[in-house]
């Protein structure tokens, strides 16, 4: 099955194959933190295959899922290629992932300035609040931001002129998309994102009919964030 699906969307998963967990399936109490989070302890995964794998560890032991890594790797194995990096920083992102269940008192993480309470009322007379980007974030980067928004816009003038869609066209779903992809809204995204972030756009610019049209004349479709800088 898919890990990256045809508009970009990453459907698959780094999965442990021995538990980082203790409790979880295959964990291994003699493995130490980098041994559990080393390149030989890692497969990867579509989401459906990866919650299989976990319900069933009988089924899928340590042993079997290294040879199915193994035999993966050798049907499927390249050299890398340029838009590797990107996907595998999406990758990486979701694996570090943090989750909190059934937490009772204060989560503050990666965030030396932050206000720690168990509740925080916000007062005013407007109809919403605005939350402003941290810093470190592409929306606290004049540049960033602004070479972001190029991108955004020159996708959705792209996107929005293909009249064989077979659906309405939303100016909207570019940022839902981003935001699916990279767990956020992009202006909240850290500023190490944003190389990534700028591939993905640049492939969703590319491959609207316009783009394409534009490439076989020579054209340029977006501009490079060096040129528009």
């Amino acid at each position: 099955m898919p890990i990256v699906e045809a508009v970009g969307t990453i459907t698959g998963e780094i999965c442990h194959i021995r538990a980082r967990n203790e409790g979880g399936p295959r964990f291994d109490v003699t493995q130490s933190e980098d041994e559990r989070q080393g390149f030989e302890n890692l497969v990867l995964l579509c989401r459906r295959h990866h919650k299989m794998v976990d319900a069933e560890p009988d089924v899928y032991s340590v042993e079997a899922l290294e040879e199915i890594k193994r035999i993966r790797e050798g049907d499927m194995g390249r050299p890398e290629q340029a838009t590797d990096a990107f996907y595998a920083k999406i990758l990486l992102g979701d694996l570090r992932r943090i989750e909190v269940t059934n937490n009772s008192g204060n989560v503050v993480i990666d965030s030396p300035g932050a206000i720690i309470a168990k509740t925080v009322n916000v007062k005013t007379t407007r109809n919403t609040v605005k939350i402003q980007p941290a810093a470190g974030t592409i929306g606290a980067d004049l540049k960033a931001s602004r070479y972001t928004q190029h991108l955004i816009s020159r996708y959705n003038e792209f996107a929005s002129a293909d009249k064989t869609r077979d659906t309405k066209f939303s100016y909207e779903a570019i940022s839902k998309n981003i935001e699916a992809n990279f767990r956020g809204p992009w202006r909240m995204l850290a500023i190490e994102d944003f190389d990534a972030l700028c591939v993905y756009l640049q492939q969703r610019i590319s491959r609207t009919r316009i783009a394409r049209s534009n490439a076989a004349k020579g054209m340029k479709a977006f501009s490079s964030f060096e040129d528009y800088t």
